[in-house]
């Protein structure tokens, strides 16, 4: 209208430019699971490993998949393997340390890993997705490289990879503790089951 003069903002209110947004919620993806089984004896773990597998422990838990957004007052999602929200929710200190480790610069950062509720602990294993991109288009020995390792943390442990039968076979030949055997993973880039193999303890 004639006569009225439009008002610019104050430095304090919100702009178009200046509001938050909120994140969309961040989809499941469906990571590899072995459909898979080798004898847990030499000779197959040395043919796996000569192939350019790797190995990792298997951790008799329940499988998460951690979505951690980058915008601190968005809730960390985690889905089990049917890709349903866990019914336990994280602990306030579990969050505090996966945010402390994996709050992404933009979008979600997404890791997988085997959560003991009891313990309060989740050993993590593969890296899906990184500032909002996911990462298929690499192997999973170059997606466990960006998963950090030299941290300490009474909730969070990244697994290591096994590439030597000594250890392979160490390994598989004794009963521990919430280890139930071995997976070894191809360098196949993706998330197919095809790349994932399980070896049970004897």
């Amino acid at each position: 209208m004639q006569g009225m003069v439009s008002r610019l903002p104050g430095i304090f209110e919100e702009t178009v430019l200046s509001k938050r947004v909120p994140l969309m919620p961040s989809r499941f993806i469906r990571a590899p699971h072995p459909k898979t089984e080798i004898r847990p004896n030499s000779e197959a773990v040395k043919k796996v490993l000569d192939a350019g597998w790797v190995g990792q422990l298997k951790i008799h838990g329940h499988r998460v998949q951690l979505h951690i957004p980058s915008d601190e007052d968005t809730k960390i999602l985690a889905y089990n393997r049917q890709g349903q929200l866990h019914k336990q929710i994280l602990s306030p200190a579990m969050e505090k340390e996966i945010r402390r480790l994996f709050t992404p610069s933009t979008g979600w950062n997404v890791v997988e890993g085997e959560w003991l509720k009891p313990k309060e602990k989740i050993f993590l294993f593969d890296f899906l997705k990184e500032d909002g991109k996911t990462l298929e288009r690499l192997s999973f020995q170059e997606r466990w490289k960006k998963l950090p390792r030299d941290f300490i943390s009474p909730h969070l442990k990244t697994l290591p990879l096994i590439t030597s039968l000594e250890k392979c076979m160490e390994v598989l030949s004794k009963t521990q503790e919430d280890i139930e055997g071995l997976v070894f993973k191809s360098q196949s880039p993706g998330y197919k089951d095809t790349s994932i193999l399980r070896c049970r303890i004897r």
